[in-house]
């Protein structure tokens, strides 16, 4: 396929929208067919001509755009389609390194413009996956939510975050949630998890139950109810992924876990790799310390999964209750808080949470 001058002219228009440079579109002899500065049109870029004869991208600082006719510093990347390199992708701007992850979104945009041009447009999953995970990314750039507005996606809708783990690959379960819910954004992820990013904040759980038809085993799954527009996307997935973590410890049961059961443990989760929390955990590690077998942090956990009770207590660990106060004097001694006082109790809760977030770590 030949790239045409108006196609290449709708790329630069597209790209000069997002980025302030100037832009440049060559064909695949390297003639600048497209351009903001039309004073290049039509001219021979030497930039562009060294990305067709190795086949990636060129970098070009002052010095040596300055030893090529027609070039200009700033970042070339090729442009295929199927395969087939059709021509070049050039920004302008003195740092070109800078220049680089807006330049592969603007190749990404233009390739799609060029597939559907030809009349067979691709399918863009990893176009969008790509694009996805940039914007999920802690401090994204702004330009990417105008990227994505140019790929269709939407970004300015609310959209909640629901994390599902499933007991074998469920390699379609982003074209069959995109289906169910129009504008979804889906992203796999290892260990057979999918985030699903759903406009709005209904409770999955109807979805949840069509899974086993389409024959998928859902493990469990964590929801982030409270819909966000993609600027807010990445710490709500924080948060989902701490949930899931934190429900496959304490609440293995379930299949969905929500954070107004587990709002407290999801927080420290957080906070687990946080040096700042080390305070709260001296006391539970002097316990640790002196707990060779392990039996007085049982007696701890068990004292906190029975609500404090010390009949409930008692009979999970199937001791009598003289041995049970045993223990939480031993408890009390060891790391100077009586598990028996709420103030004292509250404290060892949230260090034992906080610890078992650092601990399954490997922190």
């Amino acid at each position: 396929m030949e790239l045409s001058q108006t196609l290449a002219q709708e790329i630069v228009e597209r790209a000069m929208r997002i980025l302030p440079g100037n832009v440049n579109v060559m064909d695949a002899a390297g003639l600048i067919i497209g351009s903001g500065d039309t004073r290049r049109l039509f001219t021979r870029h030497a930039g562009a001509q060294r990305v067709i004869a190795e086949g990636q991208a060129v970098a070009l600082d002052a010095a040596a755009a300055a030893c090529l006719p027609g070039a200009q510093a700033g970042i070339n990347l090729p442009l295929y389609r199927q395969g087939e390199l059709v021509g070049v992708l050039g920004v302008t701007g003195e740092d070109a390194e800078q220049l680089r992850l807006p330049a592969e979104l603007l190749r990404l945009t233009a390739e799609m413009l060029i597939e559907q041009a030809s009349g067979h447009p691709r399918a863009d999953r990893g176009m969008t996956v790509t694009l996805l995970r940039q914007l999920l990314a802690p401090e994204a750039a702004p330009e990417l939510g105008r990227h994505a507005r140019l790929l269709g996606l939407r970004p300015e809708l609310p959209r909640d975050v629901l994390l599902l783990e499933f007991a074998g690959p469920a390699s379609t379960f982003g074209d069959w949630a995109q289906r169910c819910v129009p504008d979804s954004w889906c992203l796999p992820r290892e260990g057979g998890q999918w985030l699903w990013y759903r406009p709005g904040s209904e409770s999955p759980k109807a979805l949840l139950a069509a899974l086993a038809a389409e024959g998928w085993s859902l493990q469990r799954s964590a929801w982030i109810a409270q819909a966000r527009p993609w600027t807010g996307l990445a710490q709500s997935t924080g948060w989902a992924l701490d949930l899931a973590a934190v429900a496959k410890r304490l609440e293995p049961e379930p299949l969905l876990a929500t954070l107004d059961e587990l709002a407290l443990p999801t927080w420290l989760q957080g906070q687990a790799r946080c040096p700042e929390g080390a305070w709260l955990l001296e006391p539970l590690e002097r316990l640790r310390q002196a707990d060779r077998d392990g039996q007085l942090l049982a007696t701890l956990r068990s004292w906190f999964r029975h609500d404090a009770s010390p009949q409930a207590c008692a009979a999970a660990l199937g001791l009598h209750r003289n041995g049970l106060r045993h223990r939480l004097d031993r408890i009390q001694a060891l790391t100077g808080r009586d598990p028996r006082r709420f103030g004292a109790a509250t404290e060892l809760y949230c260090a034992l949470l906080l610890a078992d977030g650092r601990w399954a770590e490997g922190q």
